[in-house]
């Protein structure tokens, strides 16, 4: 079982303060056949997907505003833990990126913040099949408006086995 608790509150707070009513979005729900990786979002968020990398990892969606989501899956061959992972990452991120939040428990590992004018956020569950489910969005932030209060929605349905 993931810790969605907080997530799945956040967005039951958007829906019910007016701000987010996912159950009346129409949704893109992503599938990776090779990880079993999913994600689900609005379409009027994403309506456009890239060509697929022919290994299968994932996906990238965009819209004309910048914005852009990234679902994928990964084999865990370095077992990361979450702490491990975030290190990784940290270290990988371009010098002009800055992470303002970041939250993670036993099985996975959330960061956002800002990369050159643009507010970004990524989470990632690790699952006890030594694969890491990813996913990561990217908006200006002159947007953050329009996709902050969806980011609990869509983190909550991150999923795999």
């Amino acid at each position: 079982m993931r810790p969605r608790v907080l997530l799945e509150s956040m967005a039951l707070i958007a829906a019910t303060l007016g701000h987010v009513d996912p159950a009346s979005a129409d949704t893109i729900t992503y599938v990776n056949d090779r990880f079993g990786t999913t994600l689900s979002f609005p379409v009027e968020l994403f309506d456009r997907r890239d060509e697929l990398p022919v290994n299968g990892d994932g996906a990238r969606f965009r819209n004309d505003s910048g914005a852009e989501i990234a679902v994928w899956g990964q084999l865990n061959v370095l077992d990361y833990t979450p702490e491990s992972y975030e290190k990784f990452l940290r270290e990988a991120e371009p010098l002009d990126s800055t992470i303002t939040y970041r939250a993670s428990g036993k099985d996975w590992l959330m960061l956002s913040g800002l990369d050159a004018g643009t507010v970004f956020y990524q989470r990632h569950e690790f699952s006890a099949e030594q694969v890491i489910h990813s996913f990561e969005i990217r908006y200006p932030v002159s947007a953050k408006d329009r996709f902050d209060p969806w980011i609990g929605a869509i983190a909550a349905s991150l999923d795999g086995p």
